[in-house]
């Protein structure tokens, strides 16, 4: 795993991409080379002393040749709202790579993504990484509406792309688990097809109930507040399905995940 870093990179640039939604660019050579998708960072949000924890993020995209991380990132809240105020040249406080990354194993035949709103955020980097295997993959993504969909032109060059909005106005109209649902249900042979999920509580709640019914492999990443990154706070606190009597009951999102397999915690909340 690679190591973690307190570094203070300078901004590349911020930019909207959606509404409210917003792509920030960094330098750090680093961790553009040893980032992997699911990962995290920390920010500390830029003249804000009020605010005393970092906020993470999930690592979005790597340029690796020149040496650029991207975040993919909402403002809707004091700590996100000052990064869309950043300039070029700007220095960053930030803590990372950290926490776990999606795996793939040696018979992965095609991936299967489901994001819901910001749980787009790591699949960018994880399309980077399966490219590089030439596994095949397909992307169910779903929003509230479309003036939140981010990055459709490199998502429909690149995966097979499949839309839902819950108010109709791009593609399937409703729920992006309706759409995997279609999908696993006209498909008789499963095997080599691995889920990866990232998206609202309620969406992985019912991912998992797709995944258990067809018996799919299935990793997610949780979306959960994660205050110091490094599992001091005991503030993220996911439930395992096998607790061990009298030593563990919980995993903490930062240290053990964010990414688990999906048969190994319970979807609260």
């Amino acid at each position: 795993m690679s190591e973690k870093r307190l570094c203070q990179p300078e901004v590349a640039g911020v930019r909207e991409c959606a509404r409210d939604i917003y792509i920030l660019q960094f330098y750090d050579p680093y961790l553009a080379q040893n980032s992997r998708s699911g990962q995290f960072i920390e920010i500390k949000a830029p003249r804000r002393r009020d605010i005393l924890w970092r906020r993470p993020f999930s690592i979005h995209n790597v340029q690796p040749e020149a040496g650029i991380v991207e975040i993919l990132f909402h403002a809707v809240g004091r700590g996100t709202e000052a990064l869309t105020h950043l300039h070029k040249g700007e220095k960053l406080d930030v803590l990372g790579p950290l926490g776990s990354h999606f795996q793939f194993d040696e018979n992965l035949r095609e991936a299967l993504l489901v994001a819901g709103g910001l749980g787009i955020a790591p699949f960018r980097l994880m399309q980077q990484e399966l490219s590089g295997r030439g596994t095949p993959m397909t992307l169910f993504y779903g929003v509230g509406g479309e003036e939140q969909l981010c990055g459709l032109d490199f998502y429909q060059k690149t995966t097979d792309l499949k839309l839902s909005t819950v108010d109709g106005s791009r593609g399937h109209h409703g729920l992006v688990t309706d759409l995997l649902m279609d999908y696993v249900r006209s498909n008789s042979d499963l095997s080599g097809k691995r889920l990866f999920a990232c998206g609202p509580t309620p969406m992985l709640r019912r991912v998992q109930e797709i995944a258990k019914e067809f018996n799919m492999p299935t990793q997610v990443s949780v979306e959960t507040i994660m205050a110091c990154g490094f599992g001091a706070c005991v503030g993220c606190a996911v439930p395992m399905t096998r607790p061990q009597p009298g030593v563990k009951e919980y995993y903490l999102a930062c240290k053990d995940g964010p990414v688990f397999n999906m048969e190994d915690i319970i979807i609260e909340g």
